[in-house]
């Protein structure tokens, strides 16, 4: 098959796995609708240079990514489609970007490997059908690496430009630390290569100039209208990540080895063969694999010295991982050979974990009078969340089997020395897998992990009342109320600390709303300016009483 059809190929793929079932799903909070909404602000305030969250200054992240989903909303409306549809148009670049790349290197064969082990591996799928500013941010680190790369190759200056322009990109999608993983694996692959690679300081030294210049389009402007508060901002916001657990996520170091391990499945059991040198391999060819096993390193050196750990911060690591991975398959392709047996107990560990996950999560859910009864089972908001009413069809624990079915029918044909069949099939089955589980098993998975809150945020969209969660960080009442300016507290001329006590006992001249997790509602019950609304999945809901009725309250 000819490169042109083949890129036509994976555009079409691409575009049957990364666009069905967007807006099947409600965005989940934090990250997803923290995005959106800073899009919807953006829209509704008219002020497309700034990050706005609840009308107010938002210093967590530039804006690149933001600007995409505002042209998505202005063209498809403000909805989960629009907010995620950015990330799944970047999945179909991203594969022709892979295939490129790998064509270049090796062959036509290695980039639809590359692009087969990409699309068909757990999380990497997965993030495409997100609305979460990591696939963009991955993709600006990778093509600068990538170009920096060329550049201490060939020693042209204008790909140590292009290398900036793509790290500036990646500052303006989430902050310096873009730049700093670009110039970290860069010093590490010089120590690593430095008897066959000069010192780069001068593709280093434009690289850097190029970023700085790069991020300065949106920063100056910036720093003109408000000074030095977004930068200043900014970076106390990246250190509060790096010392402390940031907004509790701070886990054990091993977390994100982990998280790759799993998540990365298959491609991660697979990247033994191309982590090896050999032979054959060109100057460029060799420079690419050790650049990718230096970036992958890096990526979960930092993330796990990091304090604040979440799950898409190794996700950088997923594009060198899947290149090793693909390389591997291109290796034993080429000789004819078939996996190893630490490959297939690898394989057979985490198939089997992620199968028996997706199988008892849904098979969970709908004998729910099982999992109560379980001793162990105590934790307050989870019973309570679990006794939803969400109509199951019933063959949902079943979906998790294609992992498995799809994992033995792989080994079977690779021990038969079909090689190709064994890892399109395998490969294949996660895609199938994923194709599956967003229409029949996320959409009943959500009602119980925030339904009942989304659902009372929706029933009042467009009502001139206050909504406020309390105890919980949460930007959904925001999204899914529509919420106007002139109900925030920047409206109100109400500064950020007073807001809630403002609503709990100011002199408002509008219904107020609040909602709790259950395993946080207590003190709030017994307050005595509010009262139960009603109970349900897990939250309770709270309304502000009138001063009567308080008085009456405290009476009794």
């Amino acid at each position: 098959m000819s490169i042109r059809r083949t890129q036509v190929l994976i555009v079409v793929v691409s575009a049957l796995l990364f666009l069905p079932f967007l807006g099947g799903v409600r965005l989940f909070d934090w990250d997803e609708v923290n995005f959106a909404e800073c899009a919807r602000e953006m829209i509704v305030s008219g002020d497309y240079m700034h990050m706005q969250i609840d009308f107010r200054p938002f210093y967590e992240k530039p804006p690149i990514f933001i600007w995409l989903q505002v042209l998505c909303m202005k063209a498809f409306g403000i909805n989960e489609f629009a907010a995620r549809l950015p990330n799944a148009l970047l999945g179909i670049v991203t594969m022709l970007i892979l295939h490129g790349i790998g064509t270049r290197l090796y062959s036509n064969r290695m980039g639809i490997l590359w692009c087969v082990v990409y699309a068909g591996s757990l999380l990497p799928t997965f993030y495409f059908h997100s609305g979460i500013i990591d696939p963009l941010f991955n993709l600006f680190i990778f093509l600068s690496v990538w170009w920096m790369l060329k550049s201490t190759q060939q020693h042209y200056m204008r790909n140590a430009l292009i290398a900036g322009v793509f790290a500036g990109a990646a500052v303006m999608t989430k902050g310096p630390v873009g730049f700093g993983l670009v110039m970290l694996t860069t010093g590490i692959a010089w120590l690593v290569l430095r008897r066959s690679m000069p010192l780069p300081w001068k593709h280093v030294l434009v690289a850097s100039a190029t970023t700085i210049a790069t991020a300065s389009i949106w920063f100056i402007v910036d720093y003109i209208q408000n000074g030095p508060t977004f930068i200043m901002e900014n970076l106390a916001y990246q250190v509060r990540l790096l010392t402390t657990g940031d907004a509790g996520h701070e886990q054990p170091w091993y977390y994100h080895p982990v998280v790759v391990a799993i998540g990365c499945y298959p491609a991660s059991m697979l990247i033994g063969g191309g982590i090896r040198s050999t032979t054959d391999e060109t100057p460029l060819q060799r420079m690419m694999r050790v650049w990718m096993i230096v970036l992958g390193a890096v990526v979960l050196v930092v993330f796990s010295l990091v304090k604040t750990k979440i799950v898409h911060y190794s996700s950088m690591t997923y594009l060198p991982l899947t290149f090793l991975a693909a390389l591997a398959l291109e290796r034993m392709l080429a000789s004819r050979g078939h996996w190893k047996l630490p490959t297939t107990i690898g394989l057979s560990i985490v198939g089997v974990v992620l199968t028996a996950a997706t199988v008892l999560v849904p098979w969970a859910f709908q004998h729910r009078d099982a999992l109560l009864a379980l001793p162990s089972f105590r934790d307050k908001y989870l019973r309570a969340a679990i006794m939803r009413d969400v109509d199951w069809i019933g063959i949902e624990p079943w979906i998790g089997l294609v992992l498995l079915i799809g994992l033995l029918a792989a080994w079977l044909l690779q021990r038969r020395s079909k090689l190709t069949a064994s890892i399109g099939v395998l490969f294949g089955s996660v895609m199938l897998f994923v194709a599956l589980f967003l229409p029949l098993v996320a959409p009943r998975i959500e009602p119980y992990t925030q339904g009942a809150a989304l659902d009372f945020y929706e029933s009042l969209k467009g009502k001139d009342v206050y909504v406020k969660p309390l105890t919980m960080k949460s930007y959904a009442h925001l999204f899914y109320t529509d919420k106007p300016y002139h109900l925030s507290g920047a409206a109100n001329g109400v500064a950020v600390d007073a807001w809630e006590p403002w609503l709990l006992e100011g002199a408002i001249s509008k219904p107020a709303y609040f909602v709790a997790r259950i395993t946080d509602a207590d003190p709030w019950r017994t307050h005595p300016n509010l009262r139960v609304l009603r109970e349900e999945g897990g939250f309770v809901i709270f309304e502000r009483v009138t001063s009567a009725d308080s008085s009456l309250r405290r009476n009794r």
